[in-house]
C-alpha cells in the first residue's frame, strides 16, 4: 500500500495572490498552515487585473467565483489598435467556448475575497514580519526573530521576492526596462460597456489600455521606460493629458478625469526564469517564481493554478521530494510557455525598437484571421495553453478543467 504524506508544517511567505490562495487550500487539507506577511496590515499591490478561466476555475473551487464575477466585469475579449485605427487584435473567448469569458477586477477586491477566505480557513496570519531568510527549517525575519521548523516553506513573495534573491542569487529576474503608471476611474462615456480589453498603440513607445473592472469603472494602463517610474521623478500629467487624447480621443473623458485626479501609481517587473522551483524544503509559487510583463494578463491566474498544484500534489505523493518533482511536472509547460511568449511579445508592445512596430502592425491583424492562428492566439489570452503546440480544452460550461 502506497503511504502518502501526513500532515505538514507549512510556512507561507507573502499574503498575496498566490500565497492566500495557496494557505487556505493547503490548511484545509488538514496541513498546518503559517503565513508570514511583512505589511502589519496585509494589501493589495497593484492595478486591476484579468482573471482568466484558468484563475476562475481555482477561484470556483474556493467558493469566490460567483462573487468575483458580480464585483468585477465580465470581459468577453481583446481589442488592439493603433491611433490610426487599424486592428491589431481582435480576441474573443467565445472562439473557443461561446460561454467562456474572464473577469476584469481590482486587484484590491480579489485580495478582499481572498483574504476574508483565508481568516475562514484553519491557516494561522502572523503580520508585521519581514522573512528575509531560512536558516534549514526555519524562517529567519530582518531582525533577527526565527520561526518554525517547518516541513515546507512556500515562498509566495511575489516578483521582487527577498527570499528568491537571498537562497537563489544567481537567478534570472531581471527588471524589464518599460512598466506603467496606472489608474482606476469612472468610466462616463461606456467604453467598458462593451466587455473588451481595449488598448491603443502608437509604435512601441506609445501604450495605452483600459480594462473594465465593475462598478462602471475602468483601470487605465499608460506604457513609460522605466527610468521614468523612479520615485524621484514627477510626471507631467498636463502632458500626459495631451498624448493621451492625441492616441484615443474617444477615451477623452477617462482621460481627463484621470488626469484631474492625478492618482496614478507606478509599475515595474521583472522577468523571472528559475531554473528549478526549489531550493531545498523552500519552494517558490507566484511571481516568485515566475514573475512576467503583464502583456498576456496571466500573472494572478498561473498564481492561483500554483495553488491548486501544490494543494494537489501534495495530497498524492509519498515525500517531499516527490511531491516537488511532480509539482513541476505539472506546472512547467503551461509557465515555460506563457514566460516565453510573454518575454517575446512585449518588445513588440513596449520598446525603443520601431522596426518591431511596424513588423506588429503588418501581421498581427491578418494573422487573427486565420483559424489555427486565432485559436492559438485565443487559448493563450484564455491561459489555457501548455505549450506551442498543445492546450486545454475548456468543458461544456466554457469552463478551464483543473484537472486537465
Amino acid at each position: 500500500m502506497t503511504k502518502f504524506l501526513g500532515p505538514l508544517d507549512i510556512a507561507v511567505v507573502g499574503c498575496g495572490v498566490a500565497g492566500q490562495a495557496a494557505a487556505t487550500l493547503l490548511s484545509e487539507r488538514g496541513h498546518r498552515v503559517t503565513v508570514y506577511e511583512r505589511f502589519t496590515e496585509p494589501q493589495p499591490i497593484g492595478a486591476g487585473l484579468l482573471l482568466q478561466p484558468t484563475g476562475l476555475a481555482v477561484l470556483r473551487e474556493l467558493g469566490l467565483a460567483d462573487q468575483a464575477i458580480a464585483r468585477g466585469a465580465r470581459v468577453v475579449g481583446l481589442e488592439a489598435r493603433t491611433h490610426r485605427g487599424r486592428p491589431i487584435l481582435d480576441l474573443h473567448y467565445a472562439h473557443l467556448h461561446p460561454q467562456a469569458h474572464g473577469v476584469g477586477i481590482h486587484r484590491a477586491t480579489l485580495f478582499e475575497l481572498l483574504h476574508e477566505r483565508l481568516k475562514k480557513s484553519p491557516a494561522k496570519l502572523v503580520t508585521g514580519a519581514e522573512i528575509v531568510d531560512v536558516d534549514q527549517t526555519h524562517l529567519v525575519e530582518a531582525n533577527g526573530t526565527r520561526h518554525g521548523p517547518f516541513d515546507l516553506i512556500v515562498a509566495a513573495d511575489g516578483a521582487h521576492s527577498a527570499l528568491r534573491t537571498r537562497l537563489m542569487p544567481h537567478a534570472r529576474a531581471p527588471i524589464y526596462p518599460w512598466g506603467c503608471m496606472w489608474t482606476t476611474v469612472p468610466d462616463p462615456s461606456g467604453i467598458g460597456a462593451a466587455g473588451l480589453l481595449r488598448q491603443r498603440v502608437r509604435g512601441t513607445k506609445l501604450m495605452m489600455g483600459l480594462l473594465p473592472v465593475g462598478r462602471n469603472e475602468v483601470t487605465i494602463y499608460w506604457s513609460l521606460p522605466i527610468r521614468a517610474l523612479g520615485r524621484s521623478k514627477t510626471i507631467d500629467l498636463l502632458a500626459w493629458r495631451e498624448a493621451a487624447r492625441a492616441l484615443w480621443p474617444e477615451a477623452a473623458p477617462i482621460i481627463d478625469h484621470a488626469a484631474a485626479a492625478g492618482d496614478f501609481a507606478r509599475a515595474t517587473y521583472r522577468h523571472v526564469a528559475l531554473s528549478h522551483w526549489n531550493a531545498g524544503p523552500v519552494l517558490f509559487i507566484g511571481d516568485a517564481a515566475h514573475g512576467t510583463s503583464p502583456q498576456l494578463g496571466q500573472g494572478a491566474n498561473l498564481g492561483l493554478m500554483d495553488a491548486w498544484a501544490l494543494a494537489n500534489t501534495l495530497d498524492d505523493a509519498p515525500e517531499l521530494l516527490s511531491a516537488f518533482l511532480r509539482f513541476e511536472r505539472r506546472r512547467n509547460p503551461a509557465v515555460r510557455y506563457y514566460r516565453r511568449a510573454s518575454h517575446l511579445l512585449t518588445p513588440f508592445f513596449q520598446s525603443r525598437l520601431a522596426p518591431l512596430g511596424w513588423l506588429r502592425d503588418a501581421f498581427m491583424g491578418p494573422a487573427h484571421h486565420v483559424p489555427g492562428l486565432r485559436t492559438m492566439m485565443g487559448s493563450t489570452l484564455a491561459g489555457t495553453r501548455r505549450g506551442w503546440l498543445s492546450s486545454v480544452s475548456l468543458d461544456g460550461d466554457g469552463c478551464f478543467p483543473l484537472d486537465a
